[in-house]
């Protein structure tokens, strides 16, 4: 009969959606345990809401509010953990508002009252809310379904407390737990915390990743409102309780000392914004529109001269060891400016590898310098040590010229120096500025070429140069070298448009065009059945960190109807190449379709045995650097030896010669190619005289070309 009468009580409804939520954070993620300790106090609160048992409720409610103040501090250890580093201003205020409510709670727990008691469920329901909202606003992803439930349920809750606080707290003749609005904001409330246990973005909510800090300072900034709002809360508290609680003066430093953080932090959110419009957030240089500022400023007299100072291969370092160890050459690049300039001018970065210097007239020459010379000695980054170098150009002081005018000057000069060589400083000269627009416009014409767009521009053509058996003089293959047919310029050789090439960020482009006219051009010949010999191309470095060159290459030669032996692969030397798996992976996909591996220009630039144990290299391609220079006679009889041990061909680049030819193969050098055998030429040229019409019978597409000496292991 007892059980009749306490299912039929008004606050049925609520305590059992209290258990009901209760199950709901048991079967929910594990943080919400700590939520389901609480709605176990508060149901179980409910359930004892009757005559000798209101002292058990009373417990109850205190173990809720306590667990709850406990999430609060939970939340802001947490939080703080999880941010990597403590904000000394944001702390301060939750301390401070933690300490105002420790205090009126002990107030509140020194008058043990049922006004006393739900004034105290008020006051805690102050400080949750506040804490789940600023929670809701600054954290990186917490704006979700069950991050907004529990903001409502905390509103609900607060609702129904102050409600009873008003009406004379629990177990009074006017208290509304159980019926009217009281009831309605806990049934609400209660259900609140139940969708956000059972809503799928509860099981994220308090992640790492989603409870790190907002990006933006804004956001950060904002959620200190709802904590600057709890001293109002809590003495509107305090008043509804009959103002015998704290005394004001406690509430108002508490409330100004909030709001004054928050202006502080306000304003420091507003300098660093200020400061980050004026410099660069990688070196702390000041960036265009600080130097633009500093050059109207002017040095007076003359005005300032300007110093555009580039990177030589930056590019690499990034591809080779990743943009980390680029952000740490910049820094060290940084420093270097900085110390060669000193007290002469002010030193800005414009973005990437991009630095520009204002300098004092009449010291322009000596800085330029001293930037040039302490940018050439190696940098130490973490465990590596990277060797730079820089080209300038250095705009003279004219008085009167804009800021874009100098750099305009500055920038024409600094082509000029790298049309020179690099590692140079170039003085701006009025008629550099013709070549420089016959480079902007020769880069725009290679774009133009490569996507095919405008015949105007002309085209394409791939030359072949012979490759022979030195002792015998047979051709064994041939090098493919791209042309351009220019119809003003005529046949540009490679160094007229390569770079233009490279800086355009087109290297994928042209190594992908010239590689598929090489195999439609030997299944042309294959069709004319024609002598079958394997041609080498060049890859650039961009083209090699692709993963999906293997299968495009193996497409290719499908559709060309060539077996993989007949296509030769060369790398680059002189690029430095990365260690990582993703370009063994890209050299074994191509080694596993038949391509041989060539490793080109070796001795020229980053010399390195470990390319060869790394990589799988057939043919090392000597440098014409040491073919024809003095000293070459001990480097190759070295390489020679080294072949021999590693099991690799050798292939001496640049025989122009006889002298050299001999010398190259009394010391064992097997391969050669060079203007003394001949130059590259036209396709249809190299056909007629080295294949001939009809040497030889084609091989069906399903049975492999044989493969000749070159390249043999």
């Amino acid at each position: 009969m007892r059980a009749v009468e306490v299912l039929r009580r008004p606050w049925t409804a609520w305590a059992v959606l209290g258990l009901v939520a209760l199950g709901g954070a048991v079967v929910a993620p594990r943080v919400w345990l700590v939520q389901a300790g609480v709605l176990a106090a508060l149901s179980l609160g409910q359930v004892l809401d009757a005559g000798a048992l209101l002292a058990l409720r009373a417990a109850s409610d205190g173990v809720t509010h306590a667990v709850a103040a406990a999430v609060v501090v939970l939340l802001a250890v947490r939080t703080g953990r999880r941010a990597g580093r403590a904000d000394a201003l944001e702390v301060g205020v939750i301390v401070g508002v933690l300490g105002l409510f420790a205090a009126q709670a002990a107030v509140l727990l020194a008058t043990w009252s049922p006004t006393a008691r739900a004034a105290l469920m008020a006051s805690t329901d102050v400080v949750l809310l506040a804490s789940v909202l600023r929670m809701a606003l600054t954290r990186r992803d917490a704006r979700s379904v069950a991050s907004w439930c529990c903001v409502a349920a905390a509103c609900a809750l607060l609702l129904h407390d102050v409600l009873r606080l008003v009406r004379g707290g629990p177990g009074s003749e006017g208290d509304v737990a159980g019926d009217g609005a009281g009831a309605a904001a806990l049934v609400v409330g209660l259900g609140l915390l139940g969708a956000a246990q059972l809503h799928p973005s509860a099981r994220r909510l308090l992640d790492a990743e989603h409870m790190a800090p907002a990006r933006r300072r804004s956001t950060v900034v904002l959620g200190l409102l709802p904590l600057v709002l709890v001293p109002v809360g809590l003495r509107l508290v305090d008043l509804a309780f009959g103002g015998t609680g704290l005394p004001t003066w406690a509430h108002l430093v508490v409330g100004t000392g909030a709001a004054a953080a928050g202006v502080l932090r306000s304003w420091a959110a507003l300098r660093s914004s200020e400061h980050l419009a004026d410099h660069d957030p990688l070196t702390d240089l000041p960036n265009r529109r600080a130097l633009a500022r500093a050059h109207a400023e002017g040095p007076g007299g003359d005005g300032w001269a300007l110093l555009l100072v580039d990177l030589d291969d930056f590019k690499d370092v990034n591809d080779a060891h990743g943009h980390d160890v680029g952000d740490l050459l910049l820094l060290g690049v940084r420093d270097r400016l900085l110390a060669a300039v000193g007290e002469h001018g002010v030193v800005a970065r414009f973005g990437g590898d991009e630095f520009a210097v204002l300098v004092r007239p009449g010291a322009q020459d000596d800085v330029a310098e001293a930037v040039v010379t302490g940018l050439r000695h190696p940098l130490d980054v973490g465990d590596l040590v990277l060797r730079t170098s820089a080209s300038v150009g250095l705009a003279p002081p004219a008085p009167g010229t804009s800021l874009a005018e100098q750099l305009t000057r500055a920038d024409v000069a600094l082509y000029a120096a790298k049309a020179a060589g690099r590692d140079v400083v170039r003085t701006y000269h009025p008629d550099q500025r013709a070549e420089v627009q016959h480079r902007y416009a020769l880069s725009s014409q290679v774009r133009a070429l490569l996507a095919g767009r405008s015949p105007s521009v002309g085209r394409l053509e791939v030359h072949y140069q012979p490759l022979v058996e030195l002792a015998t003089g047979e051709v064994v293959g041939a090098e493919a070298l791209v042309r351009w047919r220019h119809p003003e310029h005529g046949l540009l050789a490679p160094d007229a448009f390569l770079g233009h090439v490279a800086t355009s960020g087109l290297d994928a482009e042209l190594d992908a065009a010239v590689l598929v006219d090489v195999l439609e051009q030997l299944g042309r010949w294959r069709d004319q059945r024609r002598r079958a010999l394997p041609v080498s191309v060049n890859l650039t470095r961009t083209s090699l960190l692709d993963p999906g060159l293997p299968e495009r290459v193996r497409e290719a030669l499908a559709r060309a109807g060539v077996p993989g032996s007949q296509l030769h692969l060369e790398i680059t030397e002189h690029e430095p190449l990365p260690d990582d798996e993703r370009l063994l992976e890209v050299l074994r996909g191509l080694r596993a379709l038949g391509a041989g591996v060539h490793l080109d220009d070796y001795g020229r630039g980053y010399t390195s045995l470990d390319y060869l144990q790394r990589f799988p290299v057939q043919v090392l391609k000597i440098d014409r650097s040491i073919v024809a220079g003095a000293g070459g006679t001990r480097l190759v009889a070295g390489l020679v030896a080294m072949s021999r041990t590693l099991r690799l061909d050798l292939l001496a680049e640049g025989v122009e010669t006889q002298e050299q030819r001999t010398r190259l193969v009394e010391q064992g050098v097997r391969f050669g190619q060079g203007w003394l055998f001949s130059p590259a030429l036209p396709a249809a040229e190299y056909a007629d005289r080295v294949l001939g019409p009809g040497a030889a019978p084609a091989p069906p597409p399903d049975v492999p070309a044989p493969r000749l000496p070159l390249g043999d292991t």
